[in-house]
């Protein structure tokens, strides 16, 4: 499957406690990037800069949008780590720390495509696996 192909939306109805009915988009994945925590981004401390521009323009040109939901926020909680990054596939977690240049983040966006088409879980790129840990049990 093509990233950029248009894909079945799927959503589910939810009754919400006001009484309302809304449907509600279940994408295939979310992928959450530190940037504003105690340490990810903050380069006054010492710590790599998060390229957050470039996961935004990576995200809107692979067309992404509809399919895998992009939240740019704060701590994802390890920070000895700093500049990590919580891939929320198809109900896995991956996670990656030191997410420090360019080249690593259009390789976690070439990742999430090679992910899309294959429909199935796939080991991360050599690139990734050496930064990739666990992050919870």
């Amino acid at each position: 499957m093509d990233a950029a192909a248009p894909e079945e939306r799927h959503r589910t109805r939810i009754t919400r406690p006001d009484g309302r009915v809304v449907n509600v988009a279940r994408f295939r994945g979310q992928l959450f990037v530190c940037a504003t925590g105690c340490c990810c981004g903050r380069i006054d401390d010492g710590f790599p800069a998060v390229s957050t521009q470039l996961y935004h323009d990576e995200w809107e040109r692979r067309r992404l949008r509809d399919i895998v939901h992009l939240t740019i926020g704060g701590c994802l909680g390890p920070c000895v780590l700093a500049n990590v990054v919580l891939l929320l596939f198809n109900g896995h977690a991956l996670w990656f720390h030191s997410v420090n240049a360019d080249p690593l983040v259009l390789a976690l966006y070439d990742y999430i495509e090679a992910l899309l088409r294959a429909d199935a879980p796939l080991s991360p790129p050599s690139s990734l696996a050496d930064l990739q840990f666990s992050g919870s049990r």
